[in-house]
């Protein structure tokens, strides 16, 4: 006599299987294969040459590196507060009684829905120096126009405008859900006692969006980390390598230059770097919160 809980556990591992082989192939075997170059000499064509940790030895000197992870760290630091903010303030829009409320959440959603490639020709086009809209409008107004994506002092922050233009729609759907999850009584019984939207939005809505808060912060890091495709479609790491981030530096390194053991350390460092911070993150504000 068959046993119904074994063949409940049968049929869900059945069922999970073409998902697991799928995650395996092309999840953890290049994880695992990723870490086992990385103590490797390898240019994909020629036969490995085992190196033991030279390659991460041979991080601490490069330059380009650092460079590079410094000028990560400057888009995670530009870009992360002002998602943040943005999404929020987006948020608290949508979920207003205002009768636009609908178009708004549609107009604020709708260019993260775009690939990236999209996104940053577009805004690469936008911000094009002789013919690019805004320089249009500077030159109307009788101004001169702006070396956006040409200048060192200009590009990163050009390249931080379009991704918030981007992505701060999905910050927006998360505060949104976390604001809809408020009880409406406490905002009536606050309105009853005399308090206004602004005090409402201060003492009632941000402290209870501290779970949200945490996640956007969170996710919102890790993205901006792995940021890459804004980069290079729009200054490929120029001007004079000022944009250059890490994940830019691991591909031209494996890509281009095919050292394939020296591309999977970095990229492990980066893996250690973000894994790191975000556990800091949760462990510290998870427990305040707690």
């Amino acid at each position: 006599m068959a046993i119904p809980g074994n063949k409940d556990i049968r049929d869900g591992i059945l069922f999970s299987l073409p998902f697991m082989i799928v995650f395996a192939l092309f999840m953890i075997y290049p994880l695992i294969f990723g870490l086992y170059i990385s103590f490797f000499k390898w240019d994909i064509l020629g036969t490995p040459s085992f190196l033991g940790l030279q390659n991460y030895a041979d991080l601490l000197a490069d330059e380009k590196f650092w460079s590079s992870l410094w000028h990560t760290v400057q888009f995670v630091l530009m870009t992360t507060p002002v998602l943040l903010v943005l999404g929020f303030l987006m948020a608290l829009l949508v979920t207003s009684k205002s009768p636009l409320r609908g178009i708004m959440e549609t107009c604020f959603f709708v260019p993260y829905i775009f690939s990236m490639t999209v996104v940053a020709t577009l805004w690469a086009w936008i911000m094009q120096k002789d013919f690019g809209i805004i320089n249009q409008v500077l030159n109307i107004l009788g101004r001169d126009g702006v070396s956006w994506l040409t200048s060192e002092k200009n590009a990163m922050w050009s390249i931080s405008v379009a991704t918030y233009w981007w992505t701060a729609g999905f910050n927006m759907v998360l505060f949104t859900a976390g604001i809809k999850q408020i009880s409406k009584e406490i905002y009536e019984s606050a309105t009853v006692d005399g308090a206004g939207m602004l005090q409402q939005v201060i003492h009632i809505t941000i402290p209870l969006l501290k779970p949200t808060t945490i996640l956007c912060l969170i996710l919102q890091i890790i993205a901006s980390f792995n940021v890459f495709g804004q980069v290079y479609v729009m200054t490929g790491g120029g001007p004079a390598g000022s944009t250059r981030v890490l994940v830019q530096y691991i591909y031209e390194t494996g890509f281009n230059y095919f050292r394939m053991g020296y591309s999977a350390a970095m990229s492990y460092v980066l893996f250690v770097i973000i894994m790191a911070v975000s556990v800091l993150q949760y462990v510290f504000l998870g427990r305040r919160e707690d």
